[in-house]
């Protein structure tokens, strides 16, 4: 029987095959409520990066399967978020995952992990200056279990700054920067402060073809339990994604640690696409 695994990255991949036919059909979306609409192909467009959120509000699914190897074990994960936009200025997501750890040893455990809940208030949409500026908070909800390694200890908090910028005389590249601090609050133990910082860059080919380049860094603040992370980690990722003309976007991308805590993992790899909802 194939594992779980294999039936995933194989659904993954028969849904690009699938919204590929769909390549040659043309689509109009809006962005907010101030009626910006254009056909696929009218710069700027929009991409997601792979772990970096982005300031803009759109109504779209996010589904994607996550690997994390390391040596003391490999985690997977099935997750799923929902971004919904209100209105101009408003908006929200919410994310699920099914996690998986150490299956291929047969002595792993599986289940729902924590929910985010995540409203975001957009700050700045500019137009001309190709620029949006936009506050989330993130709230880690205890819904996986701690105790089997499915979920935190206790609930998080999770504010962040999201900045895209526009470059290029067509749009067609992106920066995309956020600043972030996470604090976990613990039911037991100390709790636990970072601060997080990701810069990407993406650049829409004339192809359709997205490359995707990523940098993580994160600073742990006060006291850590014992076993704990070390205190600095700087990652980087490198990926791509294919825009279809019916507005999917499927891709993959590796990241690896490069500085600071690079024991905790040795490489993680993701596959996921972003349907845009009407």
């Amino acid at each position: 029987m194939p594992s779980r695994r294999a039936i995933i990255v194989a659904a993954l991949a028969a849904g690009l095959l699938v919204t590929g036919r769909a390549a040659a059909q043309e689509r109009e979306h809006a962005h907010g409520d101030e009626g910006h609409v254009h056909a696929h192909g009218g710069f700027p467009e929009y991409v997601d990066l792979f772990f970096t959120h982005h300031a803009y509000l759109e109504r779209k699914v996010h589904p994607r399967f996550d690997a994390v190897v390391a040596e003391a074990g490999n985690q997977y994960s099935e997750s799923l978020e929902f971004v919904w936009q209100f209105n101009r200025w408003l908006g929200a997501e919410v994310e699920a995952a099914l996690i998986q750890s150490d299956p291929d040893l047969g002595e792993g455990v599986s289940g729902f992990g924590d929910l985010e809940v995540a409203p975001m208030v957009a700050l700045v949409q500019d137009p001309a200056r190709l620029l949006i500026v936009t506050a989330r908070s993130g709230f880690v909800l205890p819904t996986g279990d701690e105790d089997e390694g499915l979920g935190v200890d206790g609930w998080g908090w999770e504010p962040g700054l999201l900045i895209w910028k526009g470059l290029g005389a067509e749009g067609r590249g992106a920066l995309q920067a956020e600043i972030g601090y996470g604090r976990t609050f613990a039911n037991e133990g100390v709790d636990e402060e970072e601060l997080a910082f990701n810069l990407g860059y993406s650049y829409w080919t004339h192809s359709n073809w997205i490359p995707v380049a990523e940098i993580h860094a994160v600073e742990r603040l006060g006291e850590h339990e014992e076993g704990a992370l070390a205190d600095r980690q700087l990652s980087g990722t490198l990926g791509f994604r294919y825009a279809f003309a019916n507005g999917q976007q499927w891709g993959a991308a590796v990241q690896l640690p490069l500085l600071g805590d690079t024991e905790s993992y040795d490489w993680r790899v993701v596959i996921g696409g972003i349907i845009h909802l009407q």
